[in-house]
C-alpha cells in the first residue's frame, strides 16, 4: 500500500483546489496506485503524484493525462485548469453548453472508449506509430494497427489516440466495425453517424454515396479530428472512411494487413517480450505475490503465448484467488487445462475470439491449423504443397488467409509459418464442439469434421 498524501488546504489559492479535485477524481475511479495511473496516462508516477501535490500547477498535458486515466472529461478539465491559471480566456474555442438561443460553435464528439489501466511495454510500437501519425508534407497519413488475435491492437490504438486526442480538440471519432453480431458494420451507416456527431442535421446527411464521402472527407479536412476504425475485417470496409488530411488523423485495427489499401502506415504487434508479459502479470496479481513466485509466474506467462488478451483474463482470474499459490495454478496448467473455460472471465474470452476466426477460414486453411495443432511446429508452403499434393501457390494462399484472421504469423529467415500453441490447443479442444453449437447442426463428429475441411474438400 503506497504512503498516504500530504494534506493540501484547498482554500489557499486555484492551485491548491484543482490539486484537491484531481484527488477527487481519483478517488471516484476507485484510488488507483500512481503505478497504475501511469501505466494508462503514459507519464510516470512521480509526475501524476506532483500534479495532485497542490505546489504547482501541472502543465496541461499531465493534468489532461491524469484526467483520462481516471475517466474524467477532458473538455471540463481543460476549462478547469485555464481558470486556475487565471486566463483571461481560452485560447480557442471550447465547447461549452450555453443557452439555446446562443451559438455554441460546432458540437465536440468525444466517442473514443476509456482504455485499459493494465498496459505495458509497446515503446518501439508507439515510436513507430507516432513517426507515422506525424504527417508527410501536406497530410497525415491513416494508420493500420494490425496484429494476430488477442496481441492486444485495440488497447494499443485506444492509448495511443488518448495521448493523441490534445492535438484534436474538434472532436474523437470510434466505430467497433465488428460491433454488429453476424453483420459487420456497413462503412456508409458509419460515416452517417461520424457526421452527425460533427453537428451535420440528420435531414442534411447525403443519400448519394459519393456525396456523403465527400462531405466526410471535407470535414476532416477542416477540422482537427481523430477517427479510430477498429476491428475492421477487409479493405472495402473501410476504404470509404479514409482520407489524408493535414489536420485530421485516421487509426484502424485490423487483424488482416489490408495489404489492398494504398497510402497507409501499418504498424505490426506480435505478442509481449517474457519481461514484458510478466510486468504486466505484476499489474494483475500483484508485486508481492510475482517477486515471490517469479518462476512460476514466467511459466504462466507462457501459458499465455505472451499475449495481452490471455494475460489480462488469467491475471485477472489469479487475482480474485489471492490464497492461491502460482506454482499450483502454473502445476495445473502444465497437467492441462480446457482451454476456453480456464481463459474466460465474465463476458471475456479467448475462445470467443479465436474460434470464430477459425471457423471463418476456408477449408485447406483449417487443415493447416489442424496440422500445426497436431503437432507440428510449423508449416512452409512447400511442405504443406508436397503434403497435400497441391500447387505452392494454393499452399500460400491458405496461410495468407490464416495472417489475415490473425491465427498464424510468418517468422523470416528461413521462411515460415507458426501458430500459438495457445491457438493449437484451442483449435484440437474446441473447434468442433463450437462449430456444431453455432450451426444447430445434428451432425455426428466424422461429418463435421468432413464438413469443415478437417479431411478433404480443399481447394485445388
Amino acid at each position: 500500500m503506497g504512503r498516504r498524501e500530504k494534506p493540501i488546504d484547498i482554500r489557499s489559492g486555484p492551485v491548491a483546489a484543482f490539486a484537491g479535485d484531481l484527488r477527487k477524481l481519483r478517488a471516484a475511479a476507485g484510488n488507483p496506485s500512481y503505478r497504475q495511473l501511469a501505466s494508462a496516462a503514459l507519464y510516470s508516477p512521480s509526475v501524476l503524484s506532483d500534479a495532485a501535490g497542490g505546489h504547482r500547477l501541472p502543465t496541461l498535458p499531465v493534468a489532461l493525462a491524469f484526467v483520462r486515466a481516471c475517466g474524467g472529461d477532458p473538455a471540463e478539465w481543460e476549462r478547469r485548469w485555464r481558470a486556475a491559471r487565471g486566463d483571461g480566456a481560452p485560447t480557442e474555442p471550447l465547447p461549452i453548453v450555453v443557452d439555446d438561443a446562443v451559438d455554441s460553435g460546432p458540437p465536440r464528439p468525444v466517442q473514443l472508449p476509456i482504455g485499459p489501466h493494465d498496459f505495458v511495454g509497446r515503446v518501439a510500437e508507439f515510436d513507430d506509430t507516432r513517426a507515422a501519425t506525424a504527417g508527410i508534407a501536406d497530410s497525415r497519413v491513416p494508420v493500420v494497427v494490425r496484429g494476430p488475435v488477442g496481441v492486444g491492437k485495440t488497447a494499443f490504438a485506444l492509448r495511443f489516440a488518448h495521448r493523441l486526442a490534445e492535438q484534436f480538440p474538434d472532436g474523437q471519432l470510434f466505430a467497433d466495425m465488428a460491433a454488429r453480431r453476424g453483420d459487420e458494420a456497413a462503412p456508409l451507416e458509419v460515416m452517417a453517424g461520424f457526421l452527425r456527431a460533427l453537428g451535420v442535421p440528420p435531414d442534411q446527411v447525403p443519400a448519394d454515396d459519393m456525396h456523403r464521402i465527400g462531405l466526410y472527407r471535407s470535414m476532416l479536412a477542416e477540422r482537427r479530428v481523430i477517427v479510430l476504425l477498429d476491428n475492421v475485417r477487409d479493405e472495402p470496409q473501410v476504404r470509404p472512411l479514409l482520407a489524408r488530411s493535414l489536420n485530421s488523423q485516421i487509426v484502424v485495427t485490423s487483424r488482416s494487413r489490408l495489404l489492398g489499401l494504398d497510402g497507409v502506415r501499418r504498424v505490426t504487434l506480435g505478442p509481449l517480450a517474457q519481461s514484458e508479459s510478466v510486468d504486466l502479470l505484476r499489474l494483475l496479481i500483484g508485486g508481492d505475490r510475482v517477486g515471490a513466485e517469479h518462476a512460476s509466474a514466467l511459466r504462466i506467462a507462457e501459458f499465455c503465448g505472451h499475449l495481452p488478451l490471455a494475460l489480462t483474463i488469467a491475471g485477472r482470474k489469479i487475482a480474485a484467488q489471492p490464497g492461491r499459490r502460482l506454482s499450483e495454478i502454473a502445476a495445473r496448467l502444465a497437467e492441462g487445462v480446457t482451454v476456453s473455460n480456464w481463459l474466460r472471465i465474465g463476458d471475456v474470452s479467448l475462445a470467443d475470439a479465436v474460434l470464430p476466426a477459425y471457423l471463418s477460414r476456408p477449408p485447406l486453411a483449417k487443415h493447416v491449423l489442424h496440422m500445426l495443432a497436431g503437432g507440428a511446429d510449423e508449416v512452409t508452403p512447400a511442405t504443406l504443397a508436397r503434403s497435400l499434393h497441391i500447387s505452392i501457390e494454393s499452399a500460400e494462399y491458405a496461410m495468407d488467409s490464416l495472417i489475415d484472421g490473425g491465427l498464424l504469423h510468418r517468422v523470416p529467415e528461413p521462411e515460415r509459418y507458426v501458430m500459438s500453441p495457445l491457438f493449437g490447443q484451442l483449435v484440437a479442444q474446441e473447434a468442433d464442439r463450437f462449430a456444431l453449437r453455432r450451426r444447430g447442426d445434428e451432425l455426428d463428429a466424422d461429418r463435421l469434421r468432413t464438413a469443415i475441411g478437417f479431411e478433404g474438400g480443399f481447394a485445388r
